[in-house]
Formats: C-alpha cells, structure tokens, sequence
C-alpha cells in the first residue's frame, strides 16, 4: 500500500465539468508540453501517482506557465475544454486526463494539485517512517496546515530524527519543496492519503 503526500489548496468549491478529448488531441498536447518543457526546462507532464488498477492511464500537466490560446488549440478551441483549462489556471492547478477503460472516453479535467506542487507517492513502510518522523499521527490520511509542516522540519529535534533516518532520506528534499511553497491568497496544507 502506497500512501500520497500532496499539497492542498484548500479550494472545493464546484468545478466545472471534465471535457471528453480524442486520442489526437491528447498526442497534440503531448507534443505541445514536451516543446514547453524543453523551452522553460520544467516538467509540465507526468503520470498521476497513486492511479489504482482501474485506470487505463492517468496523467497531470502543468498549463498554468502556457497561454490558454496556446494550450486549447490542441483542442480545436472545443469550449468545453477552454473551461476546464482556463478554470485550472484560475485556480493555480494542474489538469488531469484520465481514460477509465481501454475503449472509453479520454476526459480532461481539473486536478487537485497546485500547479507547482510537488506530489510523493512513498511505500507504506516508508511512508509510516516519514510520518512518525515528523511526530504526527500514523493514520493513512490526515492533514496539517503548511505553517505546522514549515516548524517541525525546523525544530532541531525533529529534522535530526528526519536526518538519521535514512528510510526518510530520499524524501527530504521533496518535504523541504513542500513546505517552500505559499499561496498569495491562502494557506495551503500538507495531506497524505
């Protein structure tokens, strides 16, 4: 069992529906996002982590750096799309394209990541040492307000814990990302699920 550690943005407000893509449209922002990454030198396209096995694929791009005029011709302009991307670059997140099953539907909707937030998807083993690292509770989801992530990695005592753990280790650099990030109209929270 894999546990998640993202960054959430507080927002649940309703979204606006998912669009339905075709399989060229998908390759059209493919090719549209590995040109962008190699132009701004960012990952704008990765697999989702934590897809179970009844996903076909599952995917999040980063098209809050890209114009949206830029990123719906990929779409044919379809206004369905051009709400779902324009409503994930208001909000500051990715987008997510999914495919349930081999033959179904690609859909295009928003994601709940911010744009730049890094997501970890660590081992149940792992995961538990992280969390029992940082001095909170082992259960398989929860959350914290990013101030409080932002003052256990800075008390001595826990980041020499976090230090000495070399299960924890490969983590730190992600956690320290993590806590780095601020929103300009809210404060975001540490989750794991």
């Amino acid at each position: 069992m894999a546990i998640t550690f993202r960054i959430d943005d507080g927002h649940h407000s309703p979204l606006p529906n998912p669009a339905i893509i075709t399989a060229d449209q998908l390759a059209a922002l493919r090719d549209l996002l590995a040109e962008q990454a190699m132009r701004l030198g960012v990952v704008l396209l990765r697999p989702t982590y934590g897809v179970t096995g009844d996903a076909a694929f599952e995917l999040e791009a980063r098209v809050c750096p890209l114009a949206l005029a830029v990123v719906s011709q990929c779409f044919d302009h379809d206004p369905a799309v051009i709400a779902v991307i324009e409503e994930a670059q208001f909000l500051g997140r990715r987008v997510r394209i999914w495919q349930t099953e081999r033959a179904g539907d690609i859909m295009i909707g928003i994601a709940v990541n911010p744009d730049a937030a890094p997501v970890m998807s660590v081992n149940g083993f792992d995961a538990l040492a992280i969390l029992t690292g940082l001095g909170l509770d082992r259960e398989q989801t929860g959350s914290i307000p990013m101030a409080e992530l932002r003052q256990r990695l800075t008390d001595p005592r826990i980041r020499r814990r976090l230090d000495d753990n070399p299960r924890i280790a490969p983590f730190l650099e992600t956690l320290n990302a993590m806590a780095a990030l601020k929103a300009e109209d809210r404060e975001y929270n540490f989750a794991w699920i």
